[in-house]
């Protein structure tokens, strides 16, 4: 008995063994059978090693792609904030000598005090050198603690200078910037108080009914608002958006 099953087992072996070389031999599905699944075949180490080099190389050529696109962009944005700052000062050198002329000078002088004598005797190029070196600090190098000095002795060296309207406005800009709202709201009272006709008097406006609202006085901040927004002037577009979002009108 023990003989038949060990020949009934060596007989299973060994067709086994002939199925698996007919299989190795003879790929073609024989019918009604299952075609068994392919085997595996592992990568080499040599395979690995070559593939995650070459994703290596794909990644440094694009970090430096990417790195070449930032400094493009910098660049970009570093040329844009110079155009602005030139744009912005040519564009106050342009009012105020159109100030100059018959009609703009009636109205400056009914709403502005006389230059100063020290003002007279120093020489435009000076002023313009002055007041650009303060507002680089704000517009370029937001460097606002060291802008506040440089705005502040502006207006000493150029009390009644071409851009002493300009300076105030900005100071008011900066506290309120910095959360300093009765510093703000003195600046931009100031600006209205002695430069009521200037261009920037409606942005000073509608910055101080801002300040006024922040401070709780929204009496006063929605007078100063509803001035602005029934004005002409491009500071009416952000009064009217400003008391639609915060008084609902």
């Amino acid at each position: 008995m023990v003989l038949k099953n060990l020949l009934a087992a060596i007989f299973l072996m060994a067709a086994f063994c002939v199925s698996a070389q007919v299989e190795v031999i003879d790929r073609s599905p024989v019918s009604g059978e299952q075609t068994p699944p392919p085997p595996i075949v592992q990568p080499s180490s040599a395979q690995n090693a070559g593939e995650l080099y070459y994703q290596l190389q794909l990644l440094q050529q694009e970090v430096l792609q990417l790195r070449g696109l930032v400094e493009q962009q910098t660049h970009e944005v570093k040329r844009l904030k110079q155009q602005r700052l030139d744009d912005y000062l040519d564009l106050d050198r342009r009012l105020s000598a159109l100030g100059q002329g018959n009609a703009g000078t009636a109205v400056t002088e009914a709403s502005q005090p006389a230059v100063s004598s020290s003002v007279t005797s120093t020489a435009p190029e000076d002023e313009i050198r002055h007041y650009r070196a303060a507002i680089d600090l704000v517009l370029k190098k937001q460097q606002y603690d060291q802008a506040v000095v440089a705005l502040k002795e502006h207006l000493t060296v150029f009390p009644r200078g071409r851009y002493a309207a300009n300076a105030i406005y900005w100071l008011g800009e900066i506290y309120l910037l910095k959360n300093d709202l009765e510093s703000s709201r003195q600046w931009f009272a100031q600006l209205l108080a002695e430069y009521p006709a200037h261009r920037k008097a409606p942005d000073g406006k509608f910055k101080l009914g801002k300040v006024y609202h922040l401070m709780g006085d929204e009496a006063q901040a929605k007078t100063l608002l509803n001035e602005v927004a029934a004005s002409s002037s491009d500071a009416a577009r952000l009064a009217k958006r400003y008391l639609r979002e915060h008084f609902n009108s």
